[in-house]
Parts: structure tokens; C-alpha cells; sequence
């Protein structure tokens, strides 16, 4: 009796980057390989062939290298696209946060005049005037 596949998750675009680039690691090794071959083998009779095939590993491991940092490259700009999106969302709540922090500010100062006033204290009045203005303009 054979036990059902479950279906796997699809790699992310870091775990294809990181293949390809072992792919073309892989494919540079063996054409430095074939590269050795002809070195210490100029007569071999399969020479033509062994340097077609190094060179296409050659083509192979740049497409391979090339493939492999478009896609960290589009990772990358992903990733600092939601960098951006946090710094925004965080410079927005600081935002309301400060407005918030002017309100309070206005309440306290006109509640400190209230308070002058009830008690009739001139000087304290004309403190609380003066920190109602420096309130509303800092608002």
C-alpha cells in the first residue's frame, strides 16, 4: 500500500537562487575539470569535444550565476519595498502620536487656566495664557 503524496511548498525565490547558484558552482567545477583534462591531455582524441562541452558548462554557469542574482535581486527590492511600508506605517503613528501629545498639551493649559481663574490668582491667569498660546501654536 503506498501512502499519499503531500503536496510540498514551492520554494521561495532564495531557496531557487541559492540552487541555481549551486548549479553553476557545480557547472564551473566540472568545466575546470574538462579545462584539466585538455591541459594534461592535448592529444586525446576527444579533445574537440571535451572543449565544447567546457565551454557550454562555461555559458551554462554564467546563465546559471546571472538567473541567480535577478532573482535575489528581486527579492531584495521586495523586501525593501515592505521595509518602506513599515518606516511609513511607523512615521504615521508617530504622527498621530504627536498630534495626540499637542491635544493633551492644549487641554492641560486651558485646564490650568480654568484653574487660575477659579481661584482669581492674576499671575497664575496670565502663566496660563500665556501656555494656552504656546499650546495652540506648537499644535
Amino acid at each position: 500500500m503506498t501512502t499519499p503524496r503531500t503536496a510540498a511548498a514551492a520554494p521561495s525565490a532564495s531557496d531557487t537562487a541559492d540552487a541555481l547558484a549551486d548549479l553553476a558552482d557545480v557547472a564551473g567545477h566540472t568545466s575546470t575539470l574538462l579545462f584539466n583534462y585538455r591541459r594534461d591531455n592535448p592529444a586525446a582524441s576527444d579533445i574537440d569535444q571535451a572543449l565544447n562541452l567546457e565551454m557550454t558548462l562555461d555559458q551554462r554557469a554564467i546563465a546559471l550565476r546571472v538567473e541567480a542574482v535577478r532573482l535575489l535581486g528581486a527579492n531584495a527590492a521586495a523586501a525593501l519595498a515592505q521595509l518602506k511600508d513599515a518606516s511609513q506605517k511607523v512615521d504615521d503613528f508617530l504622527a498621530a502620536e504627536k498630534k495626540i501629545a499637542g491635544r493633551l498639551e492644549i487641554a492641560s493649559s486651558v485646564v490650568g487656566l480654568a484653574g487660575a481663574a477659579l481661584v482669581g490668582d492674576a499671575g497664575g491667569i496670565l502663566a496660563a495664557v500665556v501656555a494656552v498660546h504656546s499650546a495652540l501654536n506648537d499644535a
